[in-house]
């Protein structure tokens, strides 16, 4: 009976540093998505104010690479100690930031969680990257300020816009939803949950379209969403 109870105390011990890392880390990437897709700028933000965010977040910065006449750095968020419990799946929240001759040129950014529910991607997510201007490579196929290079059944929800893009386009582009970096249980299985406000946006582009249908019959659970 003694043994019962104190491996019952460890379990409540054990729950409540669950919960206060849970928020340490929906925190984490809360402040990491804000500095890095909102507070900086492609074409106009600095490689000082980039220096700057690495400084604040040195802690989460995972590479440094230099590139020509610039670098890219990349973060990492992730729920190791709650995944390493197997009290959830893996997640992660990244982001990334390209500097070329002195100023930022691309911001990237994703938030994925471990699901085993598609046989090409064994994740459900949402991922984002904003451009200055769109490489060439990228430029005959992607024409919009703010769209969505999606096939229509993915697991998750590809973002692309450029500085074109309006403050509202831009908002919800980056408007993560991080409850899936802590969330326990089921749920998280549409790329809603991760970008509520662009698959909004998404959805009323496939409706403008034509494509109503065959969303609904991709994402039977559609209803739910909400931005």
């Amino acid at each position: 009976m003694a043994s019962r109870l104190v491996n019952l105390r460890r379990i409540i011990r054990r729950g409540n540093g669950v919960s206060e890392n849970g928020l340490r880390v929906l925190e984490k990437g809360r402040n990491l998505a804000i500095r890095n897709g909102i507070a900086l700028r492609v074409g106009s933000s600095s490689e000082a104010d980039v220096e700057r965010l690495a400084k604040v977040y040195g802690q989460y910065l995972t590479s440094r690479e230099d590139e020509g006449n610039g670098f890219r750095i990349r973060f990492t968020v992730s729920n190791t100690w709650l995944s390493t419990l197997r009290l959830e799946p893996p997640a992660w929240f990244g982001a990334a930031v390209n500097v070329k001759s002195g100023r930022v040129y691309h911001i990237g950014a994703w938030l994925m969680r471990s699901m085993d529910i598609f046989p090409t991607f064994q994740a459900t997510a949402g991922d984002v990257d904003e451009y200055a201007e769109y490489p060439g490579y990228m430029s005959d196929m992607h024409s919009a300020d703010y769209g969505f290079p999606t096939p229509i059944g993915k697991p998750y929800l590809r973002v692309l816009l450029d500085s074109h893009a309006s403050p509202l386009d831009r908002q919800h582009a980056f408007d993560f939803s991080f409850r899936c970096l802590i969330k326990p249980g089921g749920g998280c299985d549409l790329p809603c949950d991760y970008l509520p406000s662009a698959w909004q946006d998404w959805e009323a582009e496939l409706r403008t379209d034509g494509y109503v249908d065959l969303f609904n019959k991709a994402y039977p659970k559609n209803s739910r969403c909400r931005p």
